[in-house]
């Protein structure tokens, strides 16, 4: 477990996470091909500049600089060795990676209810957490916030992107729930997602 941030660069970090909602604002208003393109064009984009961030010191100094108190200490460091991408570049290939597998409708709602939930469960957990599970500083009151969160998001947004049965969409929220929590060899910020889109899949067709 890496060691916490101060609670307010913990607001800031989830406050610019937050801001990649507009990926699928975005993705909604384009066409698809050109959405796809635009998305893998800045994935690639985002983890080049993540690369030359902990290579090269001059580039590295001026992100820091800007967007340091706001990386996890792992991220933050300049390095020769392991390389390691930084929240907001997974954020943008974990959508790219949910409009190249998954139906539109299912990709933007998993993503959208994964955002809102995974800062309101950094943020609730820190602030009220007193019940610790799963390891990795998780809390009961974190998930719990990220249940509820990612449930109204889904509720709200699925009759404008598409009516969903009810049943799928409180599954996609706890299955984004568990996901987030459990420590996970690969990072959550593309596992949860994912997991929550499938599960759209899956159970739409069933009720």
């Amino acid at each position: 477990m890496s060691k916490p941030l101060e609670y307010n660069n913990e607001v800031l970090r989830k406050g610019l996470h937050v801001l990649s909602l507009g990926y699928p604002v975005g993705f909604l208003l384009i066409d698809r091909v050109w959405g796809m393109s635009i998305m893998i064009s800045l994935s690639c984009v985002a983890v080049g500049l993540d690369i030359v961030r902990q290579r090269h010191r001059g580039t590295h100094t001026v992100f820091d600089r800007f967007f340091g108190r706001m990386m996890r200490p792992e991220e933050r460091a300049f390095t020769g060795g392991k390389i390691m991408l930084n929240g907001a570049v997974w954020l943008t290939m974990s959508f790219t990676v949910l409009v190249l597998l998954f139906p539109e409708p299912e990709a933007i709602l998993a993503y959208i209810s994964f955002v809102t939930g995974d800062a309101l469960a950094a943020l609730v957990g820190r602030k009220f957490g007193r019940h610790p599970w799963l390891g990795d500083g998780r809390t009961v009151e974190g998930s719990l916030s990220f249940f509820v969160s990612a449930s109204l998001v889904a509720f709200t947004f699925s009759s404008w992107i598409y009516p969903f049965p009810v049943v799928a969409l409180s599954v996609s929220a706890l299955v984004g729930t568990i996901l987030e929590a459990v420590p996970l060899p690969i990072n959550d910020n593309i596992v949860a997602p994912a997991g929550m889109a499938l599960s759209l899949v899956l159970l739409s067709g069933l009720f």
